[in-house]
């Protein structure tokens, strides 16, 4: 009985390493469904909290509510909600991951899982991470983005996932002392990165 969380970057390989363990474990493999749990918990659209990651500009809570019409987004989400909060989502995210691991049994990718799971018992928390040179061909192949792209959209995504993680856990969101292991895919395959974080599972959990 244990939760994995994985941290990674863009193009490092991490929700592949995800499923691979939870095949092997048996377990829950939690990603986006979280998204709609944490949705419907503010009353906004997927799509919203989405972009809400993946932009700095919704730092501003009311940005949303200045792009789209009132009667667009209740048309969208069923209800006359056109903000999200930075600490409305901080708590429904935090809530729904603790809820999850309470469950045990689960794999859950990235959402600061790592971070707002760092005090509880039989959690293994693990980094991923890999050089440049291989996060633009991992881009490539697994993500469909076209080779003149991939730098400008890893470097995009390496931005947005500092300023959320920096958002919702502050400063020392990737403190090394955090981890229970980091891995660098760029040397490890994600077969072997499996194999290593299951002899660790294996070997240190009750």
């Amino acid at each position: 009985m244990a939760v994995i969380s994985v941290y990674k970057s863009f193009a490092t390989g991490g929700r592949e390493l995800g499923r691979v363990l939870a095949k092997k474990l048996g377990y829950q493999y939690v990603d986006k469904s979280l998204f709609q749990e944490v949705a419907e918990a503010l009353h906004v659209s997927e799509g919203t909290l989405e972009s809400f990651e993946k932009s700095r500009q919704y730092r501003i809570s009311n940005v949303f509510s200045n792009l789209f019409s009132r009667s667009y987004i209740q048309r969208i989400v069923g209800y006359d909600k056109s903000v999200v909060e930075e600490k409305a989502y901080q708590s429904s995210l935090e809530r729904l991951v603790l809820s999850v691991a309470e469950e045990d049994n689960a794999v859950i990718i990235g959402r600061a899982s790592h971070y707002f799971l760092r005090d509880k018992e039989n959690c293994f928390r693990f980094r991923l991470i890999a050089p440049m040179e291989f996060r633009l061909r991992y881009a490539v192949d697994k993500h469909g983005v076209s080779p003149d792209q991939a730098q400008s959209v890893v470097e995009r995504r390496d931005r947005n996932h500092q300023w959320f993680h920096r958002s919702v856990c502050g400063d020392n969101y990737d403190d090394p002392l955090l981890f229970h292991l980091t891995v660098n895919t760029g040397f490890i395959s994600i077969d072997k990165a499996a194999g290593i974080i299951l002899s660790i599972v294996g070997s240190t959990k009750k």
